[in-house]
C-alpha cells in the first residue's frame, strides 16, 4: 500500500495517524505499507515521528517518483508537493485499487488488502450444542473411564472362552457357530492338550493329517473331546521332526532295504515299524523278490548258478520245479542235476 503524503501538512498528519493504528492488522493481512513525499530529510523524519508510522516513510527530494506516480504538483514559486493518493498494489505488481481525488478510511484499506491476500481468515463459526450432539451420535469421542474398563473386560473374557472379539458371544461348544468351529485363540489348556496329541502321534508312527490303518483313531488323547477332533485337523502338519524320530525311519528304511521289501510298502506280516537283524535275516531267506541292492558275494554266487544250469543245459527262465531257494542252497544241487 503506497500513501504519499505532504511533510508540515495537519491534514495528513491526522490521517496517517489513524493509519498507523490499524497497521498492525495490515501487516497480519501479509500487506505492507510505504509513505511517500517530496521532502528532505530532516521533514521526513519530522512526519514520521508526527505520525507514529512504524513501516517505510521515504522523502522524494528529487521528484522522480511522484512524477512517475502521476502525483507531483506546485512549481517553482509555490514550491513542489505530492497529491494526497492512495494506491493498493496486488502481489503481480499491478495497481488493485488506486484514489487520487481523496483517501480512504484505514479500514476500507484493509478490507482491500484482506480481499486480496485473503488474511487474516476469519474465525470458523461454532456449532451449537444441539448440533454438535446430532453429529456425535452414539459414537463419542472420549469414553469414560469405567467404559474403557468394561469393555477390557469382555475382551477378556472372550479371549479365555476362545470365542472372537468381533463377532457377538457363541457357544464354543456348539457345532456350526463362527465361535465355535474355529476359534481365532485357543486358551493355553487347549493349546497344551493338541501338542500332547501330535506328539502321541509322532512316537507311534501315524500320519499328522489322517489316522494310520489298525490303530485306534484320534491317539488315547484325543478321546476326551470328539466333537472337537475335527475342528483341530487344518492345525496339524509338523514341518520339522525331531532326531529320534529321523533315527527311527532311517532304521525302517535301511530295515526293508536289507530285507528286500518295498520301501513305500510293507511286508503284510509285519507288526513293527523297525525290526532286529536277525528279524530282518529270516525274512530275506523267506521273501522271493530280488533286493534292489546286492552284495559282492551275492552276485558272485547267482553267476555261479547261472554257469552252472548253461552247463547243465537247463533253461536259466524256467528253472526245475523242486529247485530250492536261492538263499538256502549253492552250485552243488545243479552240479548234480
Amino acid at each position: 500500500m503506497v500513501a504519499f503524503y505532504r511533510p508540515g501538512n495537519e491534514e495528513d498528519v491526522e490521517w496517517f495517524k489513524g493509519l498507523a493504528e490499524k497497521e498492525q492488522e495490515i501487516n497480519l493481512a501479509s500487506g505492507s505499507v510505504v509513505g511517500i513525499g517530496v521532502a528532505e530529510p530532516d521533514a521526513a523524519r519530522e512526519f514520521a515521528r508526527a505520525s507514529g508510522l512504524k513501516s517505510y516513510l521515504l522523502y522524494d527530494y528529487a521528484r522522480v517518483t511522484s512524477a512517475q506516480w502521476g502525483v507531483l504538483g506546485g512549481d517553482r514559486r509555490h514550491g513542489y508537493s505530492s497529491h494526497p493518493a492512495v494506491f493498493v498494489v496486488g502481489p503481480d505488481g499491478n495497481v488493485a485499487n488506486a484514489w487520487t481525488a481523496g483517501r480512504p478510511s484505514p479500514d476500507e484499506l484493509l478490507e482491500k488488502v484482506s480481499a486480496i491476500t485473503g488474511l487474516p481468515k476469519k474465525p470458523e463459526e461454532k456449532k451449537p450444542a444441539a448440533a454438535e450432539d446430532e453429529a456425535d451420535g452414539e459414537k463419542p469421542k472420549k469414553m469414560s473411564a469405567e467404559e474403557r474398563e468394561r469393555i477390557k473386560a469382555e475382551r477378556r473374557a472372550a479371549r479365555e472362552s476362545g470365542q472372537t472379539v468381533k463377532t457377538e458371544e457363541t457357544s464354543p461348544a456348539a457345532p456350526g457357530t463362527a465361535g465355535g468351529d474355529q476359534p481365532k485363540k485357543m486358551s493355553k489348556e487347549e493349546r497344551e492338550r493338541i501338542k500332547a496329541e501330535r506328539r502321541a502321534a509322532r512316537e507311534s508312527g501315524k500320519s499328522l493329517k489322517t489316522d494310520a490303518p489298525g490303530v485306534p483313531a484320534a491317539g488315547a488323547a484325543s478321546t476326551e473331546a470328539p466333537a472337537e477332533a475335527s475342528a483341530e485337523a487344518p492345525a496339524e502338519a509338523p514341518k520339522k521332526m525331531s532326531a529320534e524320530e529321523r533315527e527311527r525311519i532311517k532304521a525302517e528304511r535301511r530295515a526293508a532295504r536289507e530285507a528286500g521289501k518295498s520301501l513305500k510298502t510293507s511286508a503284510p506280516e509285519t507288526d513293527a515299524p523297525a525290526e532286529t537283524g536277525a528279524d530282518a535275516g529270516e525274512q530275506a531267506d523267506e521273501a522271493p523278490a530280488a533286493p534292489p541292492k546286492m552284495s559282492k558275494e551275492e552276485r558272485e554266487r547267482i553267476k555261479a548258478e547261472r554257469r552252472a544250469a548253461r552247463e547243465a543245459g537247463q533253461s536259466l527262465k524256467k528253472p526245475a520245479g523242486e529247485q530250492p531257494p536261492a538263499s538256502e542252497g549253492s552250485t552243488e544241487p545243479e552240479a548234480e542235476r
